[in-house]
């Protein structure tokens, strides 16, 4: 009787529990035990996905592995193409608006659960609110293992695995004692891949360009054909003035020839050339800020700027100083100084000396009196004795000349 009334009770709440998930949304309805704390204050949103897999409401929605909500309800979206997920979060989860959603399992077996995730790249500063709806492009579901498997079958069974065994066998063969030669190759395309890849703004630049000269190219198309056009009868002539274009290039070759002949000849001479004007272009070169300076008398040339102040009209003031005493005129000549003494240049090489210079290695003229003489030379007559003294000294001391001593040069 006990038994029997137990079963009854029993049979009764059976009734009940079923008769309340028909008058719901059924069984899915029943939450979990266990399952995520969404609060007091819970938000609603909806996710769309292009495929949902074996998703089922009261499925866990999960942030960085920690349960924040459930799956409340699966719909179809007004596209009539996507599923919409209506899901139930804790509101202390702090997500971006453009949250990322994705679909995974727990293990290889195991149940369907929703993770939701920041973007990787600008997430968005504003929070995710009650309300907001995920899109599709913001969501991606994980590979099934049936897809896997199925992969792989297709690839083992009828792929293209077979078809890799000659190549494969190839590439050995290829390769085979030459693994220094490959190793090095790669490091190469290695090296040749950077340095393209360090020079990607050159080569973005020069493609830009030569689009640049393609519109301008493009832009000229009747010019372009013009030209074409023409050319067929330059082409003509070209080829009617090919034997006098043939003798140019052989005459140009043998004054090529003749001109090498004459560099090769002249070259140890130019180069003493060169090497005796270094200390002329030496002297040129410290001289250069006086040059500067000279450049503005060349024009008016005897005549310094300065002697634009005396010109009045036709005239012109000039200044002169003249020192007219004989003494001094032959000391300017050269009369009573000593031989010039021949003095090598300070730097540079020793430039090539003629023999012949009166003034190198003690050549030079006899010392005394200046071999041309001033004033007329008398008729010749008969030698006389030597005086007894010079008859012009006294006239040479008033010109400021002592006559020389004997047999030596005025003093």
């Amino acid at each position: 009787m006990r038994a029997a009334r137990g079963f009854a009770v029993a049979a009764l709440g059976f009734a009940t529990l079923l008769l309340g998930s028909c008058a719901a949304d059924g069984i899915y309805s029943v939450p979990l035990p266990g399952g995520a704390d969404v609060g007091e204050h819970p938000i609603h949103v909806d996710i769309h996905f292009d495929d949902v897999l074996d998703l089922v409401p009261q499925s866990a929605v999960k942030a960085d592995g920690v349960p924040v909500g459930r799956v409340e309800e699966i719909t179809l979206a007004g596209d009539g193409w996507t599923a919409s997920v209506r899901t139930l979060i804790n509101s202390s989860v702090r997500l971006p608006a453009n949250a990322v959603a994705e679909v995974r399992q727990s293990n290889l077996l195991g149940e369907k659960f929703i993770e939701l995730s920041a973007p990787e790249v600008a997430p968005d500063p504003e929070p995710l609110t009650d309300g907001a709806v995920i899109p599709v492009r913001n969501t991606r579901h994980a590979t099934e293992v049936e897809q896997v498997l199925g992969a792989m079958s297709l690839l083992l069974n009828g792929g293209g695995v077979a078809q890799l065994k000659p190549i494969v066998t190839e590439l050995n063969n290829a390769m085979g004692g030459r693994e220094d030669r490959v190793r090095s190759l790669l490091e190469q395309a290695n090296t040749l891949i950077g340095g393209l890849e360090r020079q990607v703004a050159d080569i973005t630049r020069a493609i830009d360009e030569l689009a640049e000269l393609g519109n301008r190219v493009a832009a000229r198309n009747v010019e372009l054909g013009r030209v074409i056009d023409e050319l067929p009868a330059g082409i003509a002539t070209l080829e009617q003035q090919r034997p006098q274009l043939i003798d140019l290039l052989g005459q140009l070759d043998r004054v090529g020839q003749a001109g090498f002949d004459v560099i090769d000849t002249a070259k140890d001479d130019l180069i003493t050339d060169l090497n005796a004007l270094r200390p002329t272009l030496q002297e040129l070169g410290r001289a250069a800020p006086d040059l500067v300076t000279a450049f503005p008398l060349i024009p008016t040339y005897p005549f310094p700027d300065s002697s634009l102040e005396g010109t009045f009209g036709g005239q012109v003031n000039t200044w002169l100083s003249v020192d007219q005493q004989i003494g001094v005129t032959l000391s300017n000549l050269g009369v009573g100084k000593p031989d010039p003494v021949y003095i090598p240049p300070p730097y540079g090489p020793t430039p090539n000396v003629n023999p012949t210079n009166p003034y190198y290695h003690g050549n030079g003229p006899r010392p005394g009196w200046p071999t041309v003489s001033l004033l007329p030379l008398p008729p010749a007559l008969a030698p006389l004795p030597a005086p007894g003294a010079d008859p012009f000294g006294q006239l040479l001391e008033q010109l400021g000349v002592r006559p020389p001593a004997a047999g030596g040069a005025p003093r």
